[in-house]
């Protein structure tokens, strides 16, 4: 193999997770992802007209799950994107939740998944362990697993062939090493996932078996174990922390080999902890994936030798039809495997064509300019996600290179987004992670660039605010409650309900606050004995889950109550969560919901919902029309306004048309 010139310009693309059925694998705290966010560039998702019948997809039909084990990952975002377009292909109706590296968010996934009417599922939650309580929440439907068996629910399996890609892996190692060293090497440092071990046996134990093949027997001397998740949340902090002390206990090693079995990430780790130590030139590096996130690896970097490839853009094409049939009756085949094969700088354009224009490239955009970086502060959360969305089409036009990360409502994920993002030789930041009391340490991990915060303040590197007049929306939003119990029932009511979220008491003052402020503007002064608070952050990470409960509490101590008015501050599923915990008491009539958002995710509720009376508009598709220009300004210097304001609206069955034509089908 020829030696190729390695170029350090790295690229963390753009990753999406469409969730169409509102908030249900949001909220939670208190988990964080095994990666960092990912390298594989996204594709746009457009959210589909609401239809009078409140049919997302606007079609009967087959309908499908799929739980993402965490798109963060550039791989499974890879597969994620495959399983929609197969699914457009098919004409079938998707439904999806990420169960971002959690076993309890997978659960939750697939409560909400449950609650679809679904035919069959595609489950790749990734932990063994979890598989019985997460087929048990969507009620044991036939599923297609991919790549982690799913248990009693697996029907057909989809995906890599563990052990015949470690062959693949190994055999392609062992040749270079033969080639260049005559298989002579100090170390053969294998990082595994000893969390699953059956799926580590085949992978990390094929790829050695493929090895020994073509040089002999690793002597135990001469081989070491990186565990992914030894130490901590973080992976990828765990591979490089133990890489690290490998290499230190090891000065002398001039030809470190590296076996990453799963997943080309923890390779870039490795490497990084050996670029530190100023020995990249000691380490060779053969990783399972091949996609796109280490294309420039392969055709650039002299010390990556080649990847085993799994395919991920191909999962799709499988997965798919074989659920499709399950959903159908029909018996597909049991196992359904990926072909495997050993990409290098020789024959990968031949494989993924539009990889030519890495080559001495080494930057996945190809261009320079300016470059961005946001940090999400959830995209499974609809209304984020249409942000999200528009900052990455605000990018495009703005002609800019935008790095992103989501922190998954986690403080702790938002350290490690700003950690990654740091290394990535940013000008500006976008920084819309949720709380407050971590601002100052995200700051600090990604050096404090010039940041454009949204919605929530970020302390020492605010420069410029967008988002949300968060008193002036209340004020919207309570009037138009008031206006409407005005001319209902000349406001007399029972109860005013406040879903607050108290974790953020800035914000919330301003929201909750406002929004009380504008229905006594028109009803006057809301009595004590009427008003209650849900707070969506007390009793656990699972917020929606907080509000049902204390909602249903609420409702079961006032049996008689037949007007209760529900003003939902911070989003539009926590209003769903209260109208779901009504219905269930058989009192949905008695409930009249505002809401904040009036993003998609509520169409068909303020269109066809008697109780939903309407929303303040906080118009998520135009955030990033606000926030990448002044980030650009901040990038070149310049001094943008300080706040930058949505103009908020009240939508109702009225008027929410008029603003979203595209609601209208």
């Amino acid at each position: 193999m020829g030696r190729k010139q390695w170029h350090r310009s790295r690229r963390l693309a753009a990753v999406s997770v469409l969730v169409l059925f509102a908030s249900a694998c949001g909220g939670g705290d208190s988990e964080t992802p095994e990666t960092t966010p990912p390298a594989a560039a996204a594709t746009e998702a457009t959210a589909p007209a609401t239809t009078e019948a409140g049919d997302v997809s606007g079609g009967g039909g087959v309908k499908l799950g799929y739980i993402s084990g965490g798109d963060a990952d550039p791989f499974v975002f890879i597969v994620t994107e495959s399983i929609r377009e197969a699914a457009v292909v098919a004409g079938v109706e998707l439904f999806e939740c990420d169960a971002n590296f959690s076993t309890d968010t997978a659960i939750q996934c697939a409560r909400t998944l449950d609650a679809q009417g679904l035919d069959a599922v595609i489950n790749w939650q990734f932990f063994p362990d979890a598989a019985e309580a997460v087929c048990e929440a969507y009620g044991d439907l036939p599923t297609v697993t991919m790549d982690v068996p799913q248990g009693p629910c697996e029907r057909v399996f989809v995906g890599s062939n563990g052990h015949a890609a470690g062959l693949v892996a190994g055999a392609g190692l062992g040749d270079f090493v033969e080639g260049e060293f005559g298989c002579e090497f100090d170390l053969y440092v294998s990082i595994e996932n000893l969390s699953s071990p059956d799926i580590n046996a085949q992978r990390a134990g094929g790829s050695r078996e493929g090895f020994e093949g073509v040089c002999g027997a690793v002597p135990d001397g001469k081989f070491r174990v990186v565990d992914k998740r030894q130490g901590g949340s973080d992976a990828l902090e765990n591979v490089r922390r133990q890489f690290t002390d490998i290499l230190t206990t090891a000065p002398d090693a001039s030809v470190v080999l590296v076996m990453s079995s799963f997943g080309d990430p923890d390779a870039a780790a490795a490497f990084a902890a050996a670029e530190t130590q100023g020995r990249g030139g000691d380490v060779f590096i053969v990783a399972h994936g091949a996609d796109a996130s280490a294309w420039s690896d392969i055709l650039n970097n002299p010390q990556w030798i080649g990847d085993v490839a799994y395919f991920p853009d191909r999962y799709g094409s499988l997965a798919v039809p074989a659920a499709v049939a399950l959903a159908r009756g029909e018996s597909p085949d049991r196992e359904i495997f990926i072909d495997h094969r050993f990409l290098d700088a020789g024959n990968l354009t031949d494989h993924y064509p539009e990889a030519v224009g890495m080559a001495e490239a080494g930057d996945v955009s190809g261009g320079g300019g300016v470059k961005l970086g946001y940090i999400s502060g959830g995209d499974a959360d609809p209304f984020v996600f249409i942000v999200t969305e528009s900052i990455r089409e605000a990018a495009v036009v703005a002609g800019v290179e935008l790095f992103e990360c989501d922190a998954n409502f986690s403080t702790d994920t938002a350290i490690q987004c700003a950690r990654t993002l740091d290394a990535q030789g940013l000008d500006a930041v976008i920084n819309w992670q949720f709380f407050p009391d971590a601002a100052e340490a995200v700051c600090e991990a990604y050096g404090d660039l010039p940041t454009v915060t949204m919605d929530v303040p970020q302390g020492p590197c605010e420069r410029v605010f967008v988002g949300s007049n968060g008193h002036a929306a209340g004020l919207v939003a309570g009037a138009g409650l008031g206006d409407f119990v005005e001319g209902e029932f000349g406001c007399e009511f029972d109860l005013y309900v406040s879903i607050e979220n108290l974790s953020s008491p800035d914000i919330n003052a301003q929201r909750a606050g406002g929004s009380r402020e504008g229905f006594e503007g028109v009803c006057g002064a809301v009595p004590d004995g009427k008003f209650r608070v849900v707070d969506k952050r007390q009793g656990g990470s699972d917020a929606l889950e907080n509000v049902r409960r204390q909602f249903t509490d609420i409702l079961t101590t006032a049996p008689d109550a037949s007007v209760v008015l529900v003003m939902s501050s911070f989003g539009d599923p926590d209003a769903a969560a209260a109208f779901a915990a009504a219905e269930t008491q058989g009192r949905g009539g008695d409930v009249f919901i505002v809401a904040h958002g009036a993003d998609a995710s509520a169409w068909s509720d303020i269109l066809n919902n008697p109780q939903w009376i309407g929303d303040v508009a906080y118009f998520p598709d135009r955030y990033g029309s606000l926030a990448v220009p002044a980030a650009v300004a901040l990038a070149r210097g310049e001094s943008p306004d300080r706040e930058i304001f949505i103009d908020h609206r009240f939508l109702d069955a009225g008027n929410l048309t008029d603003h979203y034509p595209e609601a209208g089908g």
